[in-house]
């Protein structure tokens, strides 16, 4: 009995006005037992991201992938694909009509401090002076969401810091880390975008927090083994949204995960499952191995409580 561990992490963006052609390649598993055909998008030490024709992207361990496609990943021609898409800045909206431009880079949950020290108002341990413009405005909004009072401007916002009378003010903010292009690294918290903006960012930070919430308790066992794959799976995510922003896109997260392989069971089916009312996981995919597809729709629900199945299509 063999057994394949070939995990694909699937983020999809459902397009509704179509889609575009690619000049995708085959990409297999190291066993031979899984194909795709995809373009890459972006990859680094651990992980790979590919995206199907109908903008589908996955993500892939690349020790998982065979002989050929590690090699490609070392290829000059692979990092300038890379670096022509994950590269490039972005250009994101506030809900103030403020526009960021930059990269995002990684999702970030910290404390923000605002304290008024020897006649300077203090944002952690930085001078609010020395911040930028962009930077001090988004903070005004956070603190007008936050405090529920009107801080529009520099004056404003003094006030305020004064009528604390030098006691300080924390806020915890979850979001992402965007890179300007001077080089510097911001946290701009989820609430601040404007929804879709917001809703395509926030999709997997739940699962990003299974990694980095210091209140994980030692028997959980997080959804990902790599706490890196989601800074990759991210930064993709948002390139392919601005590159693809004519296109009227959802996300889906998705799961596909080859399952064991079991003697006689020669036919591969990869079955997409939808939460039922009250369950809030997204959408995932699975691949099971069957003779038919009736028992392959069976396998998978029997394996995923709380979802039905969808469409299914045959493997190989």
């Amino acid at each position: 009995m063999s057994k394949v561990n070939l995990s694909l992490l699937v983020m999809v963006l459902f397009s509704c006005l179509g889609t575009t052609e690619v000049d995708a390649r085959l990409w297999r598993d190291k066993t031979g037992a899984y194909s795709i055909e995809a373009d890459l998008i972006g990859f680094d030490e651990t992980t790979v991201i590919i995206q199907r024709a109908n903008k589908e992207l996955g993500s892939c361990e690349i020790t998982r992938l065979s002989d050929a496609d590690r090699e490609f990943l070392k290829s000059k021609e692979a990092s300038e694909i890379h670096d022509s898409n994950l590269e490039k800045t972005q250009s994101w909206k506030l809900l103030s009509g403020l526009q960021l431009i930059g990269k995002v880079v990684d999702y970030a949950k910290r404390d923000v401090t605002l304290q008024r020290r020897r006649g300077n108002l203090y944002v952690n341990n930085s001078l609010f002076a020395n911040l930028p413009a962009v930077y001090q405005k988004m903070l005004m909004a956070v603190l007008q969401e936050e405090e529920g009072v009107s801080i529009g401007n520099i004056g404003e916002l003094n006030k305020w810091v004064l009528s604390l009378r030098g006691e300080p003010r924390e806020y915890h903010l979850e979001g992402v880390v965007m890179e300007f292009e001077n080089g510097d690294e911001y946290s701009i918290p989820f609430t601040m975008f404007v929804k879709r903006d917001r809703d395509l960012l926030a999709g997997g930070f739940d699962e990003w927090l299974e990694h980095h919430d210091d209140e994980i308790k030692e028997d959980e066992v997080p959804s990902f083994t790599d706490p890196n794959e989601h800074q990759i799976r991210l930064q993709s995510l948002a390139a392919t949204y601005h590159r693809d922003q004519q296109v009227n896109q959802q996300i889906a997260l998705m799961n596909l995960q080859l399952q064991q392989v079991q003697a006689g069971l020669t036919s591969a089916w990869e079955v997409t499952l939808y939460p039922v009312r009250g369950n809030t996981l997204p959408p995932r995919w699975v691949v099971v191995y069957a003779r038919d597809s009736l028992i392959a729709t069976n396998v998978a629900i029997q394996k995923n409580p709380g979802f039905v199945a969808g469409p299914i299509r045959r493997l190989n």
